[in-house]
Order: C-alpha cells, then structure tokens, then sequence
C-alpha cells in the first residue's frame, strides 16, 4: 500500500491551514451539473435505481461532488413508507460506523494543536484495567488496541447510558484480543473510549464537543446525535427488511455509542465532510497526512487504515479513502477519491447488501 502523499490533491481547493481557535469557513459547495455529463447522471440514476429495486430497499439516497460541485443528487423510495414522504440528499439516515470518521476528525483537531498525543496511552485520561491502559489514542483510532467488538445481542442494545463512562461498563474489564499495537481487530467499542478522551480533554459532553471542533466548522447542520424520543426533523423512520418484506426495525438505544456509530447525517453532509480531507483548512496538511497514512503493524505489515480512514486501491489503481456504516435500520458509506476530488456518498434506511463495492462503481460512473 502506497503511502499518502497531499501534493497532488490541491487543485486551487485549499482554503489555508486553519487555526484551532477559530471556526474554518468552507466556500459553499456548488450545485451544478457541470463537472458530469448528461450520458453519467443518466448511468448513474440507472445504477441507483437498480440497486434500490434489487434489494428492495425502502429508501436510498446518494450524493456525488467533483471539488466544489455536487454533480449528482439522487433519491430512490422513502424515508418515512407510511406517510411517502420521498428519500433525499437532504434525509436524516443512520450512518452507523461513518460517525467513527467524525470522532477521528476531533482527536486529530485536537493533537494538531498540542491538546493531546496521539501516542499517549488511554490511562492518561481513562481509569480502565492496566492492561487496556497502555494501548494507545493512535492504536485505538487504528483498531490496534486490542478492545473487542460487539458480543450477543450488544448491536441491538436497548439500554439507555447517561454517560460514555457509564456505557464502558459493559466491556472495558473483559480480556483484550490481543496486547495493543500486535494485531488488527475492528473494534467500536475502542472509539466510544476515544470519545471518553475528548470529553476529558474538552471539558465537553462528547455531542458538544464534536460540534464545536467539526459539525459547526464545516456547516454540517443535518449531522446530529440519535437521541431517543428527541423529534429530529428529516429524519427518516427505520426498517429492517426479511426476504420480499419490509418491517420497523426494532428499538433500540444508542446513547452509549454516539463516537463509534450513533449519529445521523445526510449524504448532502457527509460529502461536504469527505470533501474536507481534499486540502488542508479544518485540519491542516500533517494532521491530513497522519490520519490517511496507513498504521503498521510489528512486523511492518500496513493495517490499510489510518486514523479511523480505510484506505485502498481499485483497479485502475487509483487510491481512495472510505469507510461505511452499518446500524439497526441504517446503512450509510462514504468514498473519497483524492486525486480526482470525487466524494461519493451514499445512505439508505434499512441494514442491506451494499457498501465498498457499489460506491466504487457509482464513482468509476464519474472518473474520466
């Protein structure tokens, strides 16, 4: 896997590194559809409504944006079934673990500016078992740590956490998969720790502190926390889909997740915050290049993830940056190709059969 390099990805994007202090203001994205042709919004519409339709999904939105221009807006279905309100780039979906890249996006904020290391161990800012304490901020955002992943019925919890601290309960005295930093194991419970670490370094609730250092920086105004019986407007209603049937996905509670997979967005949002990562300006060009470096395991090894970024090559051998998102009535994933300034964005309202794969070939639509 190469390394990541920014020299090439500028294109007159870069809007100057931004201080800590201030909130970054980005140009407006611009709505047009002169960046794509007629014949690839066509394709494009195609390919959307055909997965949509294959997979019956209910609802299904995608964004596509070239630099500053959204080339592509498109909705399939139904973000709320029974009331046929229409799905859009503008609908409120679960984004599951993409809300991982937002927590990322604050732990870099913040070691840009001294805050914190990312190689300080959690204990510095955590009281867990020694063993847990010496992995890394760095190997945690990495998924080195050696924090298991959900167990049982833990995905679909129905608990509700008055606090990160208190949600920790549930894993943070079990035996690590394997001492920090030796072995690659995805973990969301390693990120609802990263998320304890920012509210000890803020001085904020986690929520707050992620809209202060990003959502409001980068006018991410439809990015919210999934909060239990809070009426959020756009938001789309949830479905789980059994063979030909499409049902309400069961309740659940993700109060104690919100750092690793509690967060709505819409995909107008989510590629406003891909297209981020393009220059320097909310985090600037060494932050950029440590968070979309892979890590490495002992043995040299590349993990093919940076700080909370997957990155990987198609192939053609262009290199992008992605991760996705699955949750209980959502599905959601985000693709950055660098060099070419294309984000794609994509979200829908029921757990489904479509990630990595689909947002790389709605991409390969656009790439001349």
């Amino acid at each position: 896997m190469r390394n990541v390099t920014l020299s090439t990805i500028v294109l007159g994007l870069a809007v100057g590194a931004a201080s800590q202090g201030a909130a970054t203001c980005y140009p407006e994205i611009i709505r047009t559809s002169d960046s794509a042709t007629a014949a690839q919004r066509d394709r494009a519409a195609r390919f959307i409504d055909s997965l949509a339709s294959a997979q019956r999904l209910p609802g299904l939105a995608v964004t596509v944006s070239i630099g500053r221009r959204v080339v592509f807006d498109h909705g399939v279905g139904f973000a709320d079934v029974t009331a046929r309100t229409p799905a859009t780039s503008n609908t409120r979906f679960r984004i599951g673990s993409v809300s991982k890249l937002l927590t990322a996006t604050v732990l870099m904020r913040l070691a840009q500016t001294g805050r914190l290391d990312l190689d300080d161990p959690l204990s510095r800012y955590v009281t867990v078992p020694p063993a847990l304490g010496a992995a890394t901020l760095r190997q945690l955002a990495g998924h080195l740590g050696g924090v298991r992943h959900y167990r049982g019925n833990e995905f679909f919890s129905t608990t509700h956490y008055d606090s990160l601290v208190e949600a920790i309960g549930v894993f943070v005295n079990d035996s690590l998969v394997a001492p920090p930093g030796t072995r690659y194991s995805y973990s969301s419970y390693g990120y609802n720790l990263l998320g304890i670490v920012i509210e000890r370094v803020t001085g904020l609730p986690f929520p707050d502190a992620l809209r202060r250092h990003v959502l409001e920086p980068l006018s991410l105004h439809a990015t919210v926390p999934d909060v239990n019986g809070r009426a959020i407007p756009d938001r789309a209603r949830l479905y789980m889909l059994s063979g030909d049937t499409v049902a309400e996905a069961p309740a659940d509670d993700l109060s104690g997740r919100w750092p690793s997979g509690g967060y709505l967005s819409s995909t107008s949002d989510l590629a406003r915050f891909g297209r981020s990562i393009l220059a320097p300006g909310l985090l600037d060009a060494e932050s950029l290049r440590t968070m979309l470096t892979p890590q490495r395991l002992p043995s040299g090894e590349s993990t093919s993830v940076g700080i909370g970024w997957r990155v990987s090559s198609d192939s053609a051998g262009r290199r992008y940056f992605h991760h996705g998102g699955s949750s209980n009535g959502g599905q959601a994933f985000l693709l950055v190709y660098p060099d070419e300034q294309l984000v794609v964005a994509m979200a829908s309202n029921a757990f489904a059969r479509w990630g990595e794969g689909e947002a790389v070939e709605l991409a390969g639509v656009f790439l001349k």
